[in-house]
């Protein structure tokens, strides 16, 4: 398998053969495969097949502009960094993604070396931010409708 070349959807491994799937952003997936890792963008028509032998360290970072939106970097074996998945928002997924990884390629260093439990700390902060919103927005419309209940009573009042 030779991560130069860019295979077309019909060359990458069957669906019978993959062991993990990861969708995200608009038609992006990451499968994992027996032998490979697959990097899937078919809105912009990008095929990337990474041979589990031939990578070295797998790292996830946050996003420049937006950190819950993850990059995803190889290292290979040959020296390059590839960026093989940017905006990647699917943590729930890939974390369960990463036991199988582990287990068909134990070599693969992982940075950080704790990424389960960071993700699993992005999934908690995530959910804490969107329980924040939420209580923001609800409180907001318990003012605005206080104020108006308060309004409508004054009115009344005055007549």
């Amino acid at each position: 398998m030779d991560n130069d070349t860019i295979p077309d959807l019909d060359d990458l491994p069957g669906e019978g053969d993959m062991l993990a799937l990861v969708r995200y952003g608009l038609a992006k997936e990451i499968r994992l495969y027996p032998n490979s890792l697959a990097f899937i963008e078919r809105e912009a028509g990008e095929n990337n097949l990474f041979a589990l032998a031939n990578i070295r360290r797998l790292s996830v970072q946050p996003g420049e502009n937006i950190p819950s939106k993850l990059v995803v970097l190889l290292e290979l074996d040959d020296g390059n960094a590839v960026i093989a998945a940017e905006g990647m928002t699917n943590v729930r997924d890939f974390r369960r993604m990463l036991p199988q990884l582990r287990e068909r390629a134990p070599h693969i260093e992982f940075d950080p070396l704790d990424l389960d439990e960071q993700l699993a700390q992005a999934v908690q902060n995530r959910r804490q931010s969107n329980l924040g919103c939420y209580a923001f927005v609800l409180g907001s419309f318990l003012l605005i409708a206080l104020i108006c209940v308060i309004g409508t009573l004054l009115r009344q009042a005055a007549h």
